[in-house]
């Protein structure tokens, strides 16, 4: 009895482990509390989120951006100005773990929290007026966003999204662990975050632009290609970005391309 007690308490210490690894290499968040450096940015809580808001100009939609699995919504700061400056609204959520939100990071939580937040915009709770966003999805954050879409899919109650933006999608976390370390292929069957964003594509119908830089050694533009293929929306197009790897892809010609897509809402 002593023996398996020993051999179960070895097994947990190296599941929380291995665990604790996937949440360092999964989600590097920056948890600090860091108020936006840009007055027309407003910092609230919604239940365990940090979320930034800004209300659009009279006649322009707002952007739900949810950002990628690394760094501090500060680190997109520049993104959102230049998006305020062009009159539209932001709401910016922290992933949990993340930019001052609580919990622990895992897939099912991130979709939940997620889904709570666009119920409170569609009602109008947390903004003051029902919103009907365009999302922005940034690396994870497409596989958020594509999850979101899918789990409404049925729902005829919901106020669909007016457009969406995916920028570097993947088909699931698990290929992309495959691309980076492909002689660990028992290490990706244990990942608890799966994200298979190739299997929920099918249920994007909203307008659809994917930005992807054609250098991004993280997340191959094939990956990106696959999603755009598997996406259920007529109107669909995937920008490939010239001369952009992972983590540069608003280049000049890549915002002209996202502006022009955007001023059609």
């Amino acid at each position: 009895m002593r023996a398996l007690l020993r051999a179960l308490v070895i097994i947990a210490l190296l599941a929380a482990g291995y665990f604790g690894l996937e949440r360092l290499t999964v989600y590097p968040l920056d948890p600090r509390l860091i108020a936006p450096d840009d007055p027309r940015l407003s910092e609230t809580r919604f239940d365990t989120m940090i979320v930034w808001t800004a209300p659009p100009r009279r006649g322009k939609p707002t952007v739900l951006y949810i950002h990628g699995n690394a760094g501090h919504l500060n680190n997109r700061i520049p993104r959102f100005q230049r998006l305020l400056d062009r009159g539209y609204g932001i709401v910016a959520p922290g992933l949990r773990g993340g930019s001052g939100s609580k919990g622990w990071p895992t897939e099912a939580a991130i979709k939940a929290d997620i889904r709570a937040l666009y119920a409170v915009l569609q009602d109008g709770a947390l903004t003051g007026t029902p919103v009907a966003p365009i999302i922005y999805g940034e690396s994870i954050g497409a596989a958020v966003t594509i999850h979101l879409v899918a789990s409404h899919a049925m729902d005829h109650g919901w106020t669909r999204p007016k457009a969406i933006i995916l920028e570097a999608p993947f088909t699931s976390l698990r290929d992309v662990a495959a691309h980076l370390h492909p002689s660990l292929p028992l290490a990706t069957g244990l990942m608890l975050s799966q994200w298979r964003s190739i299997d929920y594509a099918p249920q994007i119908r909203a307008p659809l632009l994917i930005l992807h830089g054609i250098e991004d050694d993280l997340i191959p533009l094939e990956m990106g290609e696959a999603i755009l293929r598997a996406a259920g929306s007529q109107d669909k197009t995937l920008y490939p970005v010239e001369g952009a790897g992972h983590i540069n892809v608003w280049t000049g010609a890549a915002q002209r391309r996202l502006y022009r897509f955007l001023s059609q809402f």
